[in-house]
């Protein structure tokens, strides 16, 4: 199976925003939440979490972060890469494009981080046919 194109993961994750994003703690231990997913235009994922939970802190130890999307149906696509939490300018571009997909989100509250995830790798499983199809690699958009 190929892996999906940049215009496929994006109707997907916005067909699908919810997901779980997972993160390592100072510890090493894995720490997992579910957030709400924005795509911008270029394939990064964008959610914002509020400033003093795990996740803010542990990605500010560790840039790094995978996620699960599509939690409910039959496809679901995993993403890994560094995460950014951004700030200035760039944050209030984020901020646009994620009030866009959410309107009324707390993304630009100051008390909130904005989060981009920029997929280096990319898997996905589709359990709606025989046998489940996978596809895993670098984003054919890279």
């Amino acid at each position: 199976m190929e892996l999906l194109s940049l215009a496929a993961f994006r109707r997907f994750v916005q067909a699908n925003p919810l997901g779980v994003v997972a993160t390592t703690a100072v510890n090493g231990h894995p720490e997992a939440a579910l957030v709400s997913f924005a795509v911008t235009s270029d394939g990064s994922l964008l959610f914002n979490a509020n400033l003093a939970t795990r996740k803010v802190a542990n990605l500010r130890a560790n840039p790094r972060a995978a996620a699960v999307i599509g939690c409910t149906g039959a496809l679901s696509i995993q993403a890994e890469g560094p995460a950014v939490i951004e700030s200035g300018a760039a944050r209030r571009d984020a901020g646009e494009v994620y009030l866009d997909q959410f309107p009324g989100s707390r993304a630009l509250d100051e008390a909130f981080a904005l989060i981009r995830l920029t997929p280096d790798w990319l898997r996905s499983y589709d359990a709606s046919v025989e046998p489940a199809q996978v596809s895993e690699g670098v984003p054919a958009w890279k």
